[in-house]
Parts: C-alpha cells; sequence; structure tokens
C-alpha cells in the first residue's frame, strides 16, 4: 500500500507537470459488473451526441425556404432611400434597444431580416415621401458570434455569424482543423444550455451526407477543438515508469506498457485492471497481461480511451471495491491539488 501511495505522489507532479487532471471514483459493484462484461471486447468507444438540428435560432431565420439572417444590435445596416429619381445612402447603427435612426425617424429592426427591416423602414416614412423605395443591407455583422479554439491552422478567436453558419463554416473561417486535430473529439459548448461532443472523424468519413451530420451554431456558441498532443492516458503501479504518457491514435495497452519501460518483477500480470470513467459512472476493467504477453491473446490488447488509468498491482487483489474505497482520499487529496487543471479541463468538457 506504501508502495502504491508513493507511485500516486509521483503521479500528481506528472499531472501538474502536463496541466492534465482526472480524479477516479470508486467503483459500485453494479458498475464494476457492467464493466467488466463490457472488457469481453477489446474495443471502447463513446457515440458522439449531436445537438438536435433547428429549422431557426436567434441568428436567423427561414423565409420561403431560404435562410435570412436576423439584425440585431451593434450591426451596421446601409440603407438605400430611393425616392423617384434621387437617391440617398445612410448608415446606421441598430441601438441596444434595437431602433435605427433614417432621417431623422426611428424604427425597430432586430429580429428582422434586412428584406423585412426595408419594409419597416418604409413604413415608417412613406407618410413623408411619396414613391418610396427603401433597401437594407448589412455591412458590419456584430450581433451575433461564435468563438473557435484549440486546435486550427488560421487564428482561433470570435468569428461573427452572417447566418446560417455551420460548424464546419466556423473551421473553415478559422483555416481548418490543424494536423494535430482530435476531430473524434470537438467540443460544442452551448451558452446557458448543454455541451457536446461531436465526432467529425466518424460523422464524415461513413458515407453519411453531409446533410445529415450538419451542427448549426447559434449566437454566443463556442467550439473547442482539442489537440492530440492533449490526450493522455496514466499506468500506476509495478510497472518501471509509472506516470502520464501522450496517447497515440488507437493506441493499445501494448503499446503504453513498453512506453513505460515494462513491467516489473513484482507485477501481477493477470490481475491488471484499466480504470475509466468518471464520478458519475466509473468502470473497472480486468486486463490478463500475462495472456498479452506470454500467450500472444490479443482480446486482451485494450485500445486506450483517453484519461484512462492502468494499474498493474504488486498483489493480487480480491475485492477491488473495497480497495478504490481505501485509496479514496488519496485520490481526494489529489483532486484537491489539481483543483485549478480541472476547472480549466471542465470549461472546455462539460
Amino acid at each position: 500500500m506504501r508502495r502504491f501511495t508513493e507511485s500516486l505522489l509521483a503521479f500528481v507532479l506528472l499531472l501538474l507537470g502536463s496541466g492534465c487532471a482526472r480524479t477516479i471514483p470508486p467503483a459500485s459493484p453494479e458498475a464494476t459488473a457492467l464493466a467488466i462484461q463490457a472488457s469481453s471486447s477489446p474495443e471502447f468507444s463513446q457515440s458522439p451526441s449531436l445537438p438536435e438540428p433547428k429549422v431557426e435560432n436567434e441568428t436567423f431565420m427561414i423565409v420561403d425556404g431560404i435562410a435570412r439572417y436576423k439584425i440585431g444590435p451593434g450591426d451596421i445596416l446601409e440603407v438605400l432611400l430611393t425616392k423617384g429619381f434621387t437617391q440617398e445612402k445612410h448608415t446606421a447603427l441598430v441601438q441596444s434597444d434595437g431602433m435605427v435612426t433614417v432621417t431623422f425617424f426611428n424604427a425597430k429592426v432586430t429580429g428582422l431580416t434586412p428584406e423585412q427591416a426595408a419594409e419597416e423602414i418604409r413604413r415608417i416614412l412613406s407618410p413623408f415621401y411619396k414613391q418610396l423605395r427603401v433597401e437594407v443591407l448589412v455591412t458590419e455583422y456584430n450581433s451575433k458570434k461564435a468563438s473557435v479554439f484549440g486546435a486550427v491552422r488560421g487564428v482561433p478567436g470570435t468569428y461573427p455569424l452572417k447566418g446560417r453558419t455551420t460548424l464546419l463554416d466556423l473551421l473553415a473561417a478559422a483555416g481548418g482543423p490543424a494536423p494535430t486535430a482530435n476531430l473524434e473529439e470537438v467540443r460544442l459548448i452551448r451558452s446557458g444550455g448543454p455541451s457536446y461532443t461531436v465526432n467529425l472523424r466518424v460523422l464524415l468519413s461513413n458515407g453519411t451526407p453531409v446533410r445529415d451530420v450538419e451542427v448549426v451554431l447559434d449566437a454566443r456558441d463556442v467550439v473547442f477543438i482539442p489537440s492530440i498532443d492533449d490526450k493522455k492516458v496514466f499506468i500506476l503501479g509495478e510497472v518501471k515508469k509509472p506516470g502520464a504518457f501522450p496517447m497515440s491514435p488507437n493506441m493499445r495497452l501494448s503499446q503504453l506498457l513498453a512506453q513505460a519501460g515494462g513491467a516489473k518483477n513484482t507485477a501481477v500480470l493477470d490481475s491488471a485492471r484499466v480504470i475509466r470513467g468518471n464520478l458519475d459512472s466509473p468502470q473497472i476493467i480486468a486486463v490478463d497481461f500475462e495472456s498479452l504477453l506470454e500467450e500472444g491473446d490479443v482480446s486482451q490488447d485494450l485500445r486506450l480511451a483517453a484519461n484512462d488509468v492502468i494499474f498493474l498491482p504488486r498483489s493480487a487483489i480480491g475485492d477491488w471495491n473495497a480497495f478504490m474505497a481505501k485509496i479514496r482520499p488519496t485520490l481526494l487529496n489529489i483532486n484537491l491539488l489539481l483543483r485549478p487543471a480541472i476547472e480549466i479541463q471542465e470549461l472546455t468538457s462539460e
């Protein structure tokens, strides 16, 4: 037990250096049973969740089957007034109350399309002008914006929404994903609402038409593109180099064990465990390293998921639930030490 605690403390230092943190709760008997049942397959994947498609949102509305931008406070409009054979061009800022001023008259245009705003301005001015025609053009889109951060080729930051804008549209505006982008775990964070994990790689490579997988953005959405360099897995216990390791694509247990310098002679190879999940749904997956290394049983060569913790014990542990409960105080102390890093991670993962 003392040896394991020392390994955990070393693990804390590695986490602090890497800026990555994850707590591991004690597993319930039900969760353990489900995990062991799931471990019969070496593969593990989480289906991406997608926001339900909306016909309209805060940024656009559908008029005659076409998406039209909704004007909002901060937008700058160019208003062209045609009176007979003369034309006047006015620049109007949409105020915080949704009003614009044109030739000393106010018209409320927030929430309207440019065509609807033109009709509203014409209605306000028509008593004073004969044969008036009005056209409205948005010259600066300032009222609705979405942000993209992380592994992009161009400049991460905030971009204006100029109408119906998809996740792919925003990525294109930011120069596209960087070569190190982890397209399997793109995060969409909704203001005041749920967040989603979008697996762009699967959705766009399995033959599904793009229109069926489009994610339409709305004002104040935040998109985070993680880097494959940010994904880590951890190995503790009886290995020569315990700690955190970068997770490569399709990484398996055998690869992680090799990076950790291999198992020590004191390791009980047939009692290895993969601890996967979070406080709400912990999983403990049994792995027989002895069958993998000595008999070539590839069914034990589990494909890893980000933040997996692999533990190689020094002696067989009969009751893993009791063992996890015993080390819970140590894990809680790690959680407290790493709280700033955890809070930063939760900002982009919840």
